[in-house]
């Protein structure tokens, strides 16, 4: 079995206070017994891009019949107050603009790389503009996050990466509907990839 981590994020530049935003979401998991009060970096994979949390009671009655997820090494709930980039939308075979409907594929070698070299400088440049990526076709100007499945994301500025929960479980519903609530914004988006 590979880890997999499934982040709901906000698509945005990080505010300056996303952890105070995260904080509260936090302390909602801790009181539903969603996830333990104590900390434990040692639940991911790489480093902790803030407070990481292992799965308490709570979490793993919401997620039964797949509730063996708590038994892992790998299953914290990171919470993340700085940039992440979710290169899942990148790990595919073609890659489709936005603007003008182009699909190139990995075949497609030069036309490919260069495609993804365009998305790739504006991840690295946090860039969240509308105008960060140019098709390599048409010339139209976009976002990175255009370039992603419709309500998923390639960078955001801040929220919750669950390493090996569930998907489409009640846990999962009830951890998305607390960072909603306590965060108070709208644009929480959801995706994920395979490690």
């Amino acid at each position: 079995m590979s880890d997999h981590v499934w982040f709901f994020a906000y698509p945005e530049p990080t505010p300056p206070n996303a952890r105070a935003l995260l904080s509260g979401t936090i302390a909602d998991l801790v009181g539903q017994g969603i996830i333990r009060r104590d900390r434990d970096p040692e639940s991911i994979l790489g480093e902790p891009r803030g407070p990481v949390h292992r799965p308490a009671d709570g979490a793993i009655a919401l997620a039964r019949p797949y509730d063996s997820f708590a038994e892992l090494l790998t299953n914290g709930a990171e919470f993340c107050g700085s940039l992440i980039f979710n290169h899942g939308p990148l790990n595919t075979e073609t890659l489709e603009c936005p603007r003008c409907g182009m699909t190139v594929s990995a075949g497609e070698v030069e036309a490919f790389n260069d495609q993804l070299e365009q998305i790739g400088e504006a991840v690295a440049d946090a860039d969240f503009s509308d105008t960060a990526v140019t098709c390599i076709a048409c010339g139209a100007e976009t976002s990175v996050n255009e370039w992603a499945s419709e309500g998923g994301f390639i960078i955001a500025g801040f929220g919750v990466g669950l390493w090996n929960w569930p998907y489409g479980t009640p846990l999962m519903d009830a951890v998305r509907d607390s960072l909603e609530r306590n965060v108070g914004r709208p644009g929480l988006a959801s995706d994920g990839y395979r490690i």
